[in-house]
């Protein structure tokens, strides 16, 4: 059913685009086939997104359609994003987009409103209703009792919840008709566990434990399974699957695209770093990236060729820097476009923690909790921590919080907002020097 539902919005996407353009072009023929183009590419986007219905403090009907209204604005950037890149905006009528975008959010929002009613109404059932029980009172059941309450059309119905592991309860349990029953202990109630199956020994319905690990810090968990045995991830990189496949393929094309359009700046500024000192025109510098690998980082050389002759100094950027022209590269971040070069080749993204220098790894990660967390996934050019102004001399702690915030919340709506932040950043505040 839920897939069900999910080809019924992408028709509605196809439905709206359709009658946009009946009204923007009914005294004439539509201009040309790219509209059909848009709209089937955006209808399989966004089925393509997924996403699973988060829970929030608000009530279950807003935070159900926030999720969904985020879902088609993400799809609708997308696809605008393309039509730029690809400079094929003279092809489409302004005020079909616009009308469509508005249209589509509006039928979107009013399906999941009839459909949820008339579900909350007992008019439609979802086919294969689930019976089932959660025992525990804890993050963990709390993340399904939130499910089972924003998803109508799982199939899932909540019978009982337990939030204690007596006998009484547990027994009541037991006599229930279910379909499957969920534990969820905390890790010190985790001894409990075979009492609580004991106790459900009768019991037909199928059970399914999982474990509160809540508590804890955790990036991306889940459960894998190698050689047969079931795995929990405790720490994971975002980008896996279809993710991982997205965000190579936003990193390959649009460094592609930057290459290609900065081509004539790229060598511009190669001839005036050269003509302002002597030295090479690129700095090359070791950094770390996915996984704890070294790479060669590549930049603009901003700084005398002996700058750091008594050895590796984290910090101190403005010391660093002597002259107006190298201030002006750093100031306006065009040192940092040669790291384009390190995208195309896969060692960095262009979104993503900030590499830091092989020299200072150790260090950092035995003085900042979390921080080795960052190398889950690849270095980037410019990151959620610096464009809140995290940069250069700045405190780590902080940084490493925003860093671990963008691993645990990515997607591609806040990777294009964050390229977005720091491509005008410089022209709109005061900009602090990179180290």
């Amino acid at each position: 059913m839920p897939h069900f539902y999910r080809i019924i919005q992408s028709g509605l996407i196809l439905l709206s685009g359709f009658a946009g353009l009946h009204i923007r072009f009914y005294d004439r023929p539509i201009p040309n086939n790219f509209y059909w183009v848009v709209l089937l590419f955006s209808a399989l986007l966004f089925l393509f997104l997924g996403g699973d219905k988060k829970s929030g403090d608000l009530s279950e009907t807003y935070t159900r359609l926030k999720v969904l209204s985020n879902k088609w604005w993400q799809t609708f950037a997308v696809v605008l994003l393309v039509i730029l890149l690809t400079q094929s905006s003279l092809l489409f009528s302004r005020i079909w987009l616009l009308s469509w975008g508005v249209g589509t959010w509006v039928l979107l929002m009013i399906s999941d409103l009839i459909c949820s009613s008339l579900i909350s109404n007992f008019i439609i059932q979802p086919s294969n209703v689930i019976n089932i029980a959660i025992i525990g009172h804890n993050h963990a059941s709390q993340r399904l009792l939130d499910y089972v309450s924003l998803n109508p059309w799982s199939g899932c119905v909540l019978n009982h919840h337990a939030q204690e592991l007596s006998d009484t309860e547990l027994a009541k349990i037991e006599r229930m008709q279910l379909d499957e029953i969920w534990i969820c202990l905390t890790l010190d109630e985790a001894n409990q566990f075979t009492n609580v199956l004991d106790k459900l020994s009768t019991s037909s319905a199928k059970i399914k434990f999982s474990p509160d690990l809540f508590m804890l810090r955790l990036l991306n968990h889940g459960i894998s399974e190698v050689a047969g045995v079931p795995m929990i991830d405790v720490s994971n990189s975002p980008f896996e699957g279809r993710k991982l496949y997205l965000k190579n393929l936003e990193d390959f094309f649009l460094s592609f695209i930057f290459c290609i359009l900065l081509m004539p700046v790229f060598l511009t500024l190669a001839v005036l770093v050269k003509l302002n000192s002597k030295g090479p025109v690129f700095y090359r510098q070791t950094r770390v990236g996915l996984n704890g690998k070294p790479f060669e980082m590549l930049k603009f050389r901003s700084m005398p060729v002996d700058t750091e002759r008594d050895g590796a100094r984290w910090g101190g950027s403005e010391s660093k820097v002597v002259d107006s022209f190298s201030l002006f590269l750093r100031k306006y971040n065009l040192d940092e476009l040669p790291q384009f070069f390190n995208v195309l080749r896969g060692q960095m993204s262009i979104v993503g923690p900030r590499p830091e220098r092989v020299e200072f790894i150790d260090k950092f990660a035995k003085e900042i909790p979390g921080y080795a967390k960052k190398h889950l996934v690849k270095a980037g050019i410019t990151g959620w921590a610096q464009i809140h102004g995290l940069r250069g001399d700045t405190d780590l702690h902080k940084r490493i919080e925003y860093d671990l915030y963008y691993i645990e919340n990515w997607s591609l709506l806040l990777d294009l907002k964050i390229i977005f932040i720091t491509a005008i950043e410089p022209f709109i505040s005061k900009h602090s020097i990179k180290s």
